[in-house]
């Protein structure tokens, strides 16, 4: 499951359609799950005022559908790191369902910027190394009753098992290029 769908699922849940703010990639990590798949991603400036996201997720094993994939969100309204949960309630989705009726909303935001990009309606997600060329974050994915600042997404993908991941993409949503 490649960090391009988790970052869909994300913008999913958070709406779609923005105008005049900015979305910037703030900071990527990978928490756990190396032995499942490995995200050797990092944030990185394109220039003063773009931010990127570039490298590579080596998918070990093939995402069934008995995974699910559970995303926890919190908000810093000043962008200073003081998170507060966000009381969103997202329930835990399969992997099928997330590449039927989900990522077909969100693919093309990705498909420029990523090798070997999880196809639509793809389940099982099979192994595979996606390679991430320089991805711009986009704001046409959020809606506009979403808040300024900087946020954090927990996602969690797990089978019943206990194989799977946990990922932390942060983001800043700014308003006219300021919190």
């Amino acid at each position: 499951m490649g960090t391009v769908l988790m970052c869909a699922i994300l913008f999913s849940l958070l709406g779609l359609s923005c105008g005049t703010r900015e979305l910037h990639y703030d900071y990527f990590e990978q928490i756990n799950g190396t032995d499942f798949a490995e995200f050797n991603l990092r944030v990185r400036k394109l220039n003063r005022t773009t931010s990127i996201l570039t490298g590579e997720v080596l998918l070990k094993k093939p995402v069934t559908d008995d995974f699910t994939i559970g995303v926890q969100l919190f908000h810093s309204p000043r962008g200073n790191n003081q998170f507060n949960h966000y009381p969103m309630k997202i329930a835990p989705k399969s992997v099928c369902i997330i590449t039927h009726e989900t990522w077909p909303d969100f693919v093309g935001f990705f498909r420029d910027y990523v090798e070997n990009l999880i196809r639509v309606d793809e389940c099982p997600v099979e192994a595979r190394t996606m390679i991430f060329g320089n991805v711009v974050a986009n704001d046409g994915m959020l809606n506009s009753y979403v808040p300024t600042g900087l946020w954090k997404a927990i996602i969690h993908c797990y089978n019943e098992a206990g194989e799977g991941f946990t990922v932390v993409i942060q983001m800043k949503l700014l308003q006219n290029g300021y919190f």
